[in-house]
């Protein structure tokens, strides 16, 4: 395994680097967050640009109606529809009832695991009218793509720039 750079710059990476250096991380933490990044950050938004084009593509009266503006308004809420209509994470938030709950007519027992899938979320009539069907010009601000209050990711402002700017 190789050193930490000796001249670091101002760059994420760097700081993990000074992270190890410091002993407030291992070198092991450093490499996951760093792999965390590339995953999280940089195939998600490939995987979006490429599955969301191909989606216009196959739905093109959506096509037309995003080539037809310049204002990102319009854009900007056809990147949220294509990410409530894709869902490109489809693991899954797994968590732990901390109490005995029901949920649609089900009692989840403390200590049992559960699966919450956004796609799912993303699907749910109550939420999206039609939402098997794709429509840019849908206001669809509360899909649950990049998960839900305090479990949603760090990354989505960013994510949603780079598609907005794709």
């Amino acid at each position: 395994m190789t050193s930490p750079p000796t001249h670091p710059t101002d760059d994420l990476l760097s700081t993990l680097a000074e992270r190890v250096r410091a002993g407030e991380l291992s070198r092991r933490e450093a490499a996951s967050m760093g792999m965390l990044l590339l995953i999280a950050g940089h195939e998600t938004t490939a995987n979006v640009i490429a599955l969301g084009t191909l989606a216009l593509l196959q739905h093109p009266d959506q096509l037309a109606r995003v080539s037809a503006s310049d204002d990102p308004k319009p854009i900007a809420s056809a990147v949220e529809e294509l990410l409530r209509y894709l869902t490109i994470v489809h693991s899954g938030r797994r968590r732990v009832a901390r109490e005995d709950i029901e949920i649609g007519g089900v009692t989840i027992r403390a200590g049992e695991g559960v699966v919450l899938a956004n796609d799912i979320g993303n699907r749910d009539p109550a939420a999206f009218p039609d939402p098997d069907r794709l429509d840019v010009d849908r206001n669809p601000r509360h899909h649950v793509a990049f998960g839900f209050g305090v479990h949603q990711c760090l990354g989505q402002p960013l994510h949603v720039l780079d598609l907005v700017a794709a």
